[in-house]
């Protein structure tokens, strides 16, 4: 019998987890019935994963960061998606003559089309930036474990840390602060929105925390710890969603030289703000607009500019990818939420000859991308309505 993904042991965490807490961490120890649900899942997809490639996967499974985590379930769904297209898994990261890399799978179809199928994530988040968002954990920690019985907190957060934040420091200062204000005034003085105007700050690093209190009406006298943060909003993003979808194309493009099947490179955006249209515009280009004159009239005409993974200023490039599966935040409790989508590259030097999973699939015709629609992973997987709730 297989070995579980996770450890036998008490759940001991009885609410939503914490910031500095890791996604595997949490789903091992929590012990909500939407938790159960999600480890039986996982389970049940890793018993039928070959033998041969179990432990090293789950072993990333298990992983602290979440990234490895995330990438490690990614695989695991990509090849239960293989099995329920009625694909036959050839082999787990099968040997290449050209290069020492390997990609995940070789598949092929019940017609007897062999093809690769490759995973990487689009987090959007280089190494310097995701030790910026630690050490942004660390901090929101401190602030959550202050003692507020009769407040909720509300976090503005403008910046990102270039150094750790002083924990201690920031977490004193609040507890000050909150100190000097008698929550049963303020709810006599607060607005006709119910907000209290007054706000702490703390500047260190380069973040900056603007912090709100208002008071916790239904909590006035207890003592039992409860979460101070009860909401937190950060300054707008100004990135493009498109590039990191468009980054890790490219960067799979070449990672193999010339293979002897079709590669699907499948691209798991993990931005909460990401959509299919930025799948779209990382392939095949951003839109622009142009004006067309008549002698009439001026035409408002839509084009797409040459920086898609797809289409460079000199034409059709990265053309060694046959198609290109997407799909959004596929991660373990969302997973009954997720849709994945097949992109065929018109211009693929080895074109797949078929459609080989029951997933959305859409393709150049008439120099328009037509879609159609297949099956949700929700419906692939059978997991019923709300799934894991």
């Amino acid at each position: 019998m297989r070995p579980s993904i996770f450890d036998e042991r008490r759940r001991d965490i009885t609410g939503g987890a914490d910031h500095l807490v890791s996604q595997f961490e949490y789903l091992n120890r929590s012990d909500r019935d939407e938790a159960q649900r999600v480890r039986d899942l996982i389970d049940s997809l890793f018993s039928r994963y070959p033998a041969d490639a179990g432990d090293a996967l789950r072993t990333r499974l298990r992983s602290v960061d979440d990234n490895e985590h995330l990438s490690a379930f990614f695989e695991l769904v990509l090849h239960e998606l293989l099995l329920r297209s009625k694909c036959q898994v050839l082999a787990v990261e099968p040997s290449l003559e050209s290069t020492r890399r390997s990609p995940d799978f070789r598949a092929q179809t019940e017609a007897g089309t062999r093809f690769y199928l490759e995973a990487t994530l689009a987090t959007g988040r280089s190494d310097t930036q995701r030790g910026e968002d630690r050490r942004l954990d660390e901090a929101l920690q401190a602030i959550d474990s202050v003692q507020s019985p009769d407040s909720d907190l509300f976090v503005c957060i403008e910046g990102t840390p270039a150094a750790p934040v002083n924990g201690g420091r920031l977490k004193q200062r609040l507890e000050d602060w909150l100190r000097t204000r008698n929550n049963l005034q303020i709810t006599t003085r607060r607005n006709d929105e119910g907000t209290d105007r007054t706000k702490f700050s703390y500047e260190q690093n380069g973040v900056t925390f603007r912090i709100t209190s208002m008071p916790r009406h239904q909590t006035h006298g207890m003592t039992e710890r409860a979460r101070s943060i009860a909401g937190r909003t950060l300054a707008p993003l100004s990135a493009s969603l498109q590039v990191p979808i468009c980054t890790a194309v490219r960067k799979k493009a070449e990672h193999y030289g010339d293979l002897d099947a079709p590669c699907v490179v499948a691209v798991n955006a993990l931005s909460r703000f990401v959509c299919d249209d930025h799948a779209v515009d990382a392939l095949f280009g951003t839109k622009s607009a142009s004006f067309k004159q008549s002698a009439e009239s001026f035409q408002n005409v839509t084009n797409r500019n040459t920086d898609g993974a797809w289409c460079g200023p000199s034409g059709p490039v990265n053309t060694r990818i046959g198609a290109v599966l997407f799909t959004k935040r596929l991660e373990p409790w969302r997973l009954g939420q997720c849709r994945a989508r097949l992109f065929m590259n018109p211009w693929a030097r080895k074109p797949l000859a078929e459609h080989p999973l029951a997933i959305d699939v859409c393709e150049v015709k008439d120099d328009q991308i037509h879609c159609t629609t297949g099956s949700s992973m929700a419906e692939l997987l059978e997991l019923p309505e709300a799934w894991p709730e």
